[in-house]
């Protein structure tokens, strides 16, 4: 009986050797198994490489050794089992993780590699053994160059020729021989490297991509920055190089100041190489500007001089050298004063015959207007009121204005068209009272809102057409200039120049008309002529319109209304359409007649600036649904509103809850 069950159990054993070494069908056909970790056959795939499968069928050596060393910590009395995850094959289970003997895993349980219980001493043949194998110890590598920044405080002589040193060597390896060229100074102690730096932008969008840089370095580099120049010998206008040159030096020095805040010492080299590649693009495209500037000044036949150059220069002028000829000169001089006093005498009588002829000039321009006037602030100032320049506008010209006069004698109005060329004259309608009128054009820019002067006789200034004036608008980016018509008060106009298309724009509220008063002048003529003062023009703001606005057809609506048909300002409707010919549009802005602000149209508002109603509007005494008077005093007795809810019973609940 003992015979036939050992024969029983070592069948067991060797049917339950064949079915451990057994492959798991799903897990390698690329399946899930169930079991995971409780499955008892093995989990290997079958499209494995080869020696994976070996190894899977027949343990290798390391697993003998490692087995070994295994029984051996259990023999010594460690009885934790074995902690690794069945779904890999046995050569990677049984290979411990390099990870894992260093200190730390970040796998932890999913971990294909053995983590052994107990870490093994660093003397452990095996350990040293498998380590050596899976993962090569590499000698540390330094970096390339030696230190790129040093504390400023651990700084010496030796190390900054050290980094000197360093400096020199990265400058050479960099740049190819084509794009290097090494110059030693007469006296052989200073070494300039001029290099070539390209653009490495592949939209690149200049033709030329490419600048020379020349630098130097100074004994105490990098304790101080390096001299850094852009060569005039190249492609690069002058303009354009001076602009790099100076922006570079500026970054180095901020840089250099902001190590030195930091406490301590950096290359700079190849940082400025870095910073120049990413703004390249951005100094061409200032430097480029500043060259079109130029340009446009030459063409022009000006000169531009800069602060520096303008301060050098006064400077040299207050020189005492200078000063010490000034007073030579003088002493001889002081021989000659007789002679020169004759001479004075001369010109003072001169001076009196030339100021009686100006007095006599000033007094004919009462009589007659002229264009040339010595005073441009004379006569009657158009100015432009809520004035708003674009971005790129730079000034706004008028050369020919649409002006409504009114006669002085029989207050018809009508419209005249002038240039800054030549004066106009014309007759009015109904008396034939002569009436001449002249416009001076002023700039408009981002100072000043004169349109201009008029010089008026026997008429006065009432409208301003904007739309049918004719304006010059100059670029600020091209200095080209765009003409524009058909400007409308209270909307912007927006258009492209011709020359860059750079988006252009103009907008104006209203438009205010100011007489000035000529100056008195200390000498009268012989004459002694008293002249009539010209009074305000019709619409000036702050005072009232003519007849507060009202007009024969509507005697309750104190406003202009201005229509964009035709811009120009009327009474109402029926007012525009007697004294024009064209289809009549609704008005978008209005004049407030006691004020004369002009406002986009709103029926029934108050003036935004006085606060007066132009119209009715709110002031009726009846219901109108909700719209009108709520006060039942004012109301109509007839009004249904007016008794409505006025013998309701109220409640004594409800009323002490009221009060």
């Amino acid at each position: 009986m003992e015979n036939e069950g050992e024969v029983k159990t070592e069948e067991g054993n060797s049917e339950s050797a064949p079915q451990a070494q057994r492959l798991c069908r799903f897990f390698s056909q690329g399946r899930h198994c169930n079991y995971g970790k409780r499955c008892r056959f093995l989990h290997v795939r079958e499209d494995g490489p080869d020696p994976e499968r070996k190894a899977a069928e027949s343990p290798t050596q390391l697993d003998v050794t490692l087995s070994g060393s295994q029984n051996s910590g259990q023999l010594k009395g460690d009885n934790s089992p074995l902690t690794h995850n069945p779904k890999f094959s046995s050569a990677s289970a049984r290979r411990p993780c390099r990870y894992f003997l260093s200190g730390h895993c970040t796998m932890e349980d999913r971990c294909r590699f053995w983590h052994p219980p107990q870490l093994p001493t660093a003397e452990d043949p095996s350990v040293t053994a498998v380590q050596s194998k899976a993962t090569p110890r590499r000698p540390p590598v330094s970096a390339p160059g030696g230190p790129q920044e040093v504390k400023l405080c651990d700084m010496t002589e030796d190390k900054a020729k050290q980094l000197r040193d360093t400096e020199i060597q990265q400058l050479k390896k960099r740049f190819p021989k084509d794009q290097l060229i090494i110059q030693e100074r007469s006296d052989g102690k200073l070494t300039y490297y001029r290099v070539t730096v390209e653009a490495t932008d592949p939209d690149w969008p200049f033709d030329l991509k490419e600048v020379d840089v020349m630098v130097s370095f100074p004994d105490n580099y990098p304790l101080e920055i390096f001299t850094l120049e852009i060569p005039l010998d190249q492609e690069l206008p002058p303009v354009m190089a001076k602009h790099v040159q100076q922006a570079s030096l500026e970054w180095l020095q901020a840089k250099h100041a902001t190590n030195q805040l930091l406490g301590k010492v950096e290359l700079l080299f190849r940082p400025f190489l870095r910073w120049l590649d990413r703004s390249l693009e951005r100094l061409f495209t200032a430097g480029a500007r500043q060259l079109k500037k130029d340009i446009d000044l030459e063409k022009a036949g000006l000169q531009f001089i800069p602060y520096q150059e303008l301060k050098v220069s006064v400077t040299d002028a207050s020189d005492p050298v200078f000063g010490v000829a000034a007073d030579e000169d003088t002493r001889d001089t002081t021989d000659k004063t007789e002679d020169v006093d004759a001479e004075e005498e001369e010109r003072s009588v001169q001076q009196d015959e030339r100021d009686e002829g100006q007095v006599q000039e000033e007094d004919a321009s009462h009589l007659v207007e002229n264009i040339k006037i010595r005073d441009p602030r004379r006569g009657t100032e158009v100015k432009l009121l809520g004035l708003r320049l674009g971005e790129n506008t730079a000034t706004v010209i008028a050369q020919q204005i649409t002006v409504c006069l009114q006669c002085n004698r029989c207050k018809v109005t009508a419209d005249l068209t002038l240039s800054g060329r030549t004066a106009c004259s014309a007759q009015c309608e109904k008396c034939n009272a002569d009436i001449n009128a002249a416009f001076r054009p002023c700039m408009i820019h981002h100072y000043s809102d004169v349109l201009g002067y008029l010089d008026l006789q026997n008429a006065t200034a009432s409208d301003l057409v904007l739309q049918d004036c004719s304006l010059t608008v100059g670029c600020l980016s091209c200095s080209q200039e765009v003409p524009v018509e058909n400007v409308f008060y209270g909307q912007t106009k927006e258009f492209n120049c011709e020359s860059c298309h750079s988006r252009l724009g103009i907008l104006a509220e209203s438009t205010r008309f100011q007489y000035i008063q000529p100056r008195t002048s200390s000498k009268t003529g012989p004459s002694g002529v008293v002249y009539k003062t010209i009074r305000d023009p019709a619409v000036q703001k702050g005072k009232p319109l003519p007849d507060k606005g009202t007009c024969k057809h509507y005697k309750q609506s104190h406003r202009w209304l201005r229509f964009p048909c035709c811009g120009r300002a009327y009474a109402c409707d029926v007012c525009h359409d007697e004294n024009q010919d064209h289809p009549m549009e609704l008005a978008t802005r209005m004049i407030c007649g006691f004020c004369a602000k002009e406002q986009p149209y709103g029926n029934g508002k108050p003036c935004t600036s006085c606060g007066s109603m132009m119209t009715r509007g709110m002031r009726t005494s009846h219901w109108e649904g909700g719209l009108g008077c709520r006060n039942k005093v004012k109301m109509c007795r007839n009004d249904r509103q007016k008794y409505t809810n006025t013998n309701k019973t109220v409640s004594r609940k409800a009323a002490s809850e009221k009060k």
